[in-house]
């Protein structure tokens, strides 16, 4: 079952994206939506979807500040729906749920929004978790070795 937990890890990540962004366009909870979207599923991933995906939603305001934080001449409200969502999973995997090495989950944020997204959408979405990275992991580690010193 371990060497499938990759594999299992990236379902979910795919199921959350298409969770919020059906979110964004219907009115039905989260658990009609993830219900709705199991009837097309093989896998069942469940309540760890529903999980995170509220999660994420709780902090949405949040983190889209952050993300509009890094984008330099281009308003939120232009980027893609499914760009939006990618980076609001990739964001709470970073700060929030920070379970994964940040480049493992950035690696894997790119990978579903190439898959999902636009021809230019990997590239988008690592130029912003790369800068929500280094600008808020990679200081708060500079931060504490120096304060460790």
């Amino acid at each position: 079952m371990t060497d499938n937990l990759p594999l299992l890890n990236q379902k979910l990540r795919e199921r959350v994206l298409v969770l919020l962004y059906e979110k964004e366009f219907r009115k039905e909870s989260l658990e009609e939506l993830n219900e709705s979207l199991e009837e097309d599923e093989e896998i069942l991933i469940g309540s760890e979807v529903i999980k995170m995906a509220k999660d994420i939603l709780e902090k949405k305001e949040e983190i889209d500040e952050i993300i509009k934080s890094f984008l330099e001449n281009w308003a939120f409200e232009r980027i893609a729906s499914l760009d939006k969502e990618a980076l609001r999973i990739g964001v709470y995997e970073l700060i929030y749920k920070r379970e994964l090495e940040p480049k493992i989950v950035i690696d894997r944020i790119v990978r579903i929004s190439k898959k999902f997204g636009e021809k230019d959408s990997g590239k988008f979405v690592n130029g912003i978790l790369g800068a929500v990275y280094r600008n808020y992991i990679e200081e708060k580690n500079d931060s504490s070795q120096k304060n460790n010193n």
